[in-house]
């Protein structure tokens, strides 16, 4: 998914050859800091755009630390992205039903950490629930809604129990054949908790990395906080919503990235693993921690449960706070979240 807000970048471009009789254009600058004392650089990673600014008197080691970053994004992807052969996901899933999986002790520890918000959220958070992608392909045309014995059918596939863990061997098995794991909704959180670690190996304390509408912000930038926007997925355009952040991510799950209109009626990819079915009553869902990659697990599970439980999730976990959109475009947010941002009662969502 693309970044949908604006930021000043560390890349110049060059305004295109119109034709070949007119002046060439003056050539492009090097790279350059984005402000004195600040290096940036972009990327593409498996179709996500993805920055990272760092604050360093020495751009040369500014330089060389925001390429480590990249690197380990893409190493991230590649390890966990159910599209790559190299992906442990892949391993995974291939062995459903019929044998475990013994994969790597970082795949081993992060999947525990999955499976224990995936209890504690009552399954709104699941990292089975890759199960339904067969039957709901946003990409098809026409568009063919799953039936209800399908869906039905692949309920019973899901479930945190699904999945069970061997901590001596470091094996997974996957009960049944028809289950498939995803990293999906922890994917850009996890990576965020990693490329940061990658970054202050390297003696950096001030930065900030986005990977999509995600990002992680720590220190300082001057003499103030990270300032970012928390998007407003349906109207990109607007006014965005300004939030703090320091040592902390924000991470947004929406209706917006895949959906198709059928009936008059919206399907998303915001999928209730408990039902099968696309999320109703929210437009998006945002959480702010200091846990990455639990604030991505957390994000998609306020997501499904909506304004009164799933804040109410937040509230007792006591370590993220978040905010969610609903279908009216009002905006109901955990009591300590106006410490970190600036929202409006409502917002345009249609």
């Amino acid at each position: 998914m693309n970044t949908k807000h604006a930021c000043l970048t560390a890349v110049l471009l060059t305004w295109p050859h119109l034709a070949l009789s007119q002046p060439s254009p003056p050539p492009a600058p090097a790279v350059a800091p984005a402000e004195v004392g600040q290096v940036e650089e972009g990327k593409l990673i498996h179709g996500v755009q993805v920055s990272i600014r760092v604050v360093s008197p020495d751009p040369a080691a500014g330089s060389t630390a925001v390429r480590a970053g990249l690197v380990e994004i893409t190493r991230i992807y590649d390890k966990f992205d159910l599209n790559t052969r190299e992906s442990e996901a892949v391993l995974i899933n291939g062995v459903a039903g019929t044998d475990e999986a013994l994969v790597s002790e970082e795949t081993f520890q992060l999947l525990t950490r999955m499976l224990d918000l995936c209890r504690r959220s009552d399954g709104a958070y699941d990292p089975t629930v890759a199960s339904y992608d067969f039957l709901w392909n946003f990409s098809a045309r026409p568009f063919v809604r799953p039936l209800p014995d399908e869906i039905a059918g692949r309920r019973k596939m899901t479930g945190c129990d699904k999945v069970i863990l061997k901590p001596v061997t470091r094996a997974v098995r996957v009960a049944n054949s028809g289950t498939r794991v995803t990293f999906a909704g922890v994917l850009h959180g996890f990576a965020l908790e990693r490329t940061s670690d990658v970054l202050r190996k390297a003696g950096i304390t001030d930065f900030r990395i986005r990977i999509g509408n995600d990002q992680f912000a720590q220190g300082r930038v001057g003499t103030r906080h990270w300032l970012t926007a928390a998007p407003n997925t349906r109207k990109p355009d607007d006014e965005p919503m300004q939030v703090y952040l320091t040592s902390q991510a924000a991470i947004t799950v929406s209706d917006s990235d895949h959906f198709v209109f059928k009936n008059g009626k919206r399907y998303h990819d915001g999928i209730d693993p408990r039902t099968g079915m696309p999320v109703e009553d929210v437009v998006q869902a945002t959480v702010v921690g200091t846990d990455p990659t639990m604030a991505g697990a957390m994000a998609h599970a306020l997501f499904v449960l909506g304004p009164k439980a799933g804040l109410a999730m937040l509230v007792r976990d006591k370590h993220a706070e978040g905010f969610l959109v609903d279908t009216t475009g009002k905006i109901w947010s955990t009591p300590a979240m106006s410490e970190y941002a600036h929202l409006p009662p409502k917002v345009a969502v249609e």
